[in-house]
């Protein structure tokens, strides 16, 4: 019975049984409509990214594992349960103690529900989607299917392995392998999926276990002129064992019966991959380390895979497929390597064509943690040098991609630029053949998207665009915003639609403190020289406004300037005299005491403080001087052509002999003391 077996058994009992026991009479599941990898639906691969790259977090693991399960068999197996609480997804020791525990389960319950088969495949598919290079638990994964659920279902499991690893040498073989044993008459459904694996696996230095199984499947079926192909293929690639497929070809040249002929001098074709095979064992001698693992890769591993890749680029008897072949070879155990997947796409984007550009950066975008941010903005980068010429293909991609972004690095608005930017480019077009009324058309246009979709986020409605909506968040609220202004403002020249959004947005929460949002605000209010409003402005600054101090010292000092530039001194005299900045702040002399304290504001003058400030620092000599207070000095002679002018009013007539008033300032400013 299968339960006596030990896992890494049922394994090999499993390839042992489907390649020499087993025909199926359905059809398994084959790969006979593979093709190159496209670019993946990028919403769908970035959410797997995040859900197995910063979770799920520990906590949320049993939350679907254990569903179903009932209170007794967790009772019963509450070692398995614990190892599932604990898990560490960087740990691999956690990791290797929660399989372990979950295929334990598999050998303890012979016919177990399907609670508990849904539990056990639940613990595989978190642990491979987080780490799909793992090929050696998609190997125990199958093992596992094939205990619980049959052979049917444990094939299924490699056809899964083989998509989400597919430069696995070794998946790829036991694939084919049971493809072999269980299709046999499905021969060209077979070589199609030799064919691709070719392409993924067949370049590698120690692919010969494929090759062999290629030109058997081959040699057995006797399609000679295949057989001939494969052999000029494997012949010039630099493979490990490339002198047993010497020997082979030179026997395939001096048979007759085959009916074919080989015209290309073999010794000669030898003699070149012999070369290649000198050079490159130079660094395929030093690599310890070939497969995938959680833990950080040695030093004196990653400056030789780094050697390797500059010796393939750099020299000229390496094609490009492979290189390529190389890179990826060493993005599997330098997977979280930024580094390396920035050399990758560089190369590619200098020798592939697009598609497979955009493929590559997915992968390496999904694979990088998400503190590593140089590949992610060179990604942008592409796509937005090649939106210009293939718009068709790079467009929603690059959306989708800002969208997740966006979405990932919630506090970085500058996605939300670049997507407004590309919408308005590609959406909202303009250019010198259109005329004036199209233009204006497509901004009004532009304007009304925007402020429906604000709106729309706003009023919490669903009417918006649904991609703008799903990238808009509280922290790139105000891009929009601003957007939406400048171009009211800007570009259909509607100032008094604009100032009606500067009053609208200006209270809501998100946009309160926008540095963003108030800089236009006031670079607006400078434009039309409202220096009212520019001074209310700058006295809210700290205590309804509340931006950055280097920002609030930068308009300070901005703001002086223009006031000196463009003030009516008499004017500005005037409003001195009459009191205006008593309790105001004045442009000229109070603006020192905001800078780096935006938090300090003018306290009202009491008498004593007004008497002060009369004293003018000549102690008791107060400036209320005795003055006319209907003066006729500034009015003009025609005003008293109908009759003599009034005689003249006195002010603090009462004031011009009062004895002055002397002030302690020895105790009021260094005593303490008043």
């Amino acid at each position: 019975m299968f339960y006596l077996f030990t896992l890494s058994g049922i394994y090999d009992h499993f390839l042992f049984t489907t390649c020499n026991d087993f025909y199926l009479q359905t059809s398994i599941s084959r790969k006979d409509n593979r093709r190159e990898a496209q670019p993946m639906d990028l919403r769908t691969s970035m959410d797997e990214a995040l859900d197995t790259k910063t979770g799920p977090k520990g906590e949320e693991v049993p939350e679907s594992i254990f569903e179903g399960l009932e209170v007794g068999f967790l009772k019963d197996n509450e070692q398995w349960v614990s190892k599932v609480k604990a898990l560490n997804w960087d740990d691999v020791a956690s990791l290797e103690e929660m399989v372990k525990a979950t295929e334990q389960l598999v050998l303890k319950y012979s016919n177990p529900n399907q609670h508990i088969k849904h539990s056990i495949k639940k613990v595989f598919e978190k642990v491979l989607g987080r780490y799909p290079l793992l090929f050696g638990y998609w190997k125990r994964f199958t093992a596992v299917q094939y205990q619980l659920n049959g052979l049917q279902s444990s094939i299924d499991v490699l056809s899964q392995a083989v998509d989400a690893f597919p430069n696995s040498l070794e998946l790829w073989c036991d694939y084919l392998s049971v493809l072999l044993a269980n299709n046999p008459d499905q021969v060209d459904q077979i070589r199609v999926n030799f064919l691709i694996a070719k392409d993924l696996v067949g370049l590698q230095f120690l692919s010969h276990p494929f090759w062999d199984k290629f030109i058997e499947f081959e040699s057995r079926h006797q399609q000679w002129k295949n057989v001939l192909a494969i052999y000029r293929e494997v012949s010039k690639i630099p493979l490990h064992q490339y002198s047993k497929y010497y020997t082979a070809y030179k026997q395939l040249a001096e048979r007759t019966d085959t009916g074919i002929r080989i015209e290309e001098d073999i010794d000669q074709v030898f003699a070149n991959t012999q070369k290649l095979v000198n050079e490159v064992w130079t660094y395929e001698s030093q690599i310890a380390q070939s497969f995938f693992n959680i833990g950080p890769v040695r030093q004196k591993e990653l400056d030789n895979w780094d050697q390797y890749l500059e010796f393939v680029i750099n020299s000229e008897h390496f094609h490009a497929s492979l290189v390529k072949s190389t890179f990826m070879r060493c993005l599997v155990p330098c997977r979280n390597y930024e580094h390396f997947w920035l050399r990758f796409t560089k190369w590619m984007e200098e020798n592939s064509s697009l598609e497979e550009c955009l493929d590559v950066y997915q992968k390496g975008v999904n694979a990088i943690s998400q503190e590593m941010r140089t590949l992610r903005q060179q990604f942008l980068d592409y796509m937005k040098l090649r939106l210009k010429d293939d718009e068709d293909k790079v467009l929603e991609l690059y959306l989708l991609t800002l969208s997740e972004f966006s979405r990932i690095y919630q506090q970085d608005a500058s996605f939300m630029v670049e997507f407004l930017a590309a919408v308005r480019r590609t959406s909202f077009s303009s250019d010198l053949s259109q005329t004036d009324q199209e233009i204006l058309r497509q901004q009004t246009s532009y304007a009304s998207y925007l402020e429906k979709n604000v709106r729309c986020y706003t009023n919490q409605t669903p009417d918006g665009d649904v991609k703008l909506q799903g990238i808009l968040n509280d922290k790139n609220l105000s891009v929009a915003v601003v957007e939406l202004i400048k171009v009211t403002h800007l570009n259909l020249r509607n100032v008094s639609q604009s100032r009606k959004y500067f009053k609208e947005f200006e209270s809501l929460p998100q946009i309160r403190n926008s540095t963003a949002f108030w800089l236009l605000y006031y670079k607006i209010l400078k434009v039309s020289v409202e220096l009212n409003e520019l001074e209310r402005f700058v006295a809210r600054l700290g205590t309804e406004i509340f931006l950055p101090t280097l920002v609030v010292n930068d308009i300070l000092d901005d703001f002086k300037s223009f006031f000196l530039t463009n003030v009516n001194y008499p004017d500005y005299e005037h409003e001195v005299y009459k009191g205006r900045y008593t309790s105001g702040i004045d442009p000229l002399t109070d603006l020192y005491f905001k800078v780096n304290n935006p938090l300090w504001t003018k306290q009202k003058s009491t008498d004593r403080q007004r008497n002060e400030i009369k004293d003018n620092g000549h102690i008791g000599l107060y400036l209320e001087k005795p003055e006319i207070s209907n003066t006729i000095i500034e009015s003009h002679s025609k005003s008293f052509s109908n009759g003599p002018p009034s005689l003249p009013t006195f002010k603090n007539l009462d004031k011009a002999n009062k004895q002055a008033s002397f002030k302690d300032f020895l105790s009021t400013d260094y005593t303490n003391v008043v």
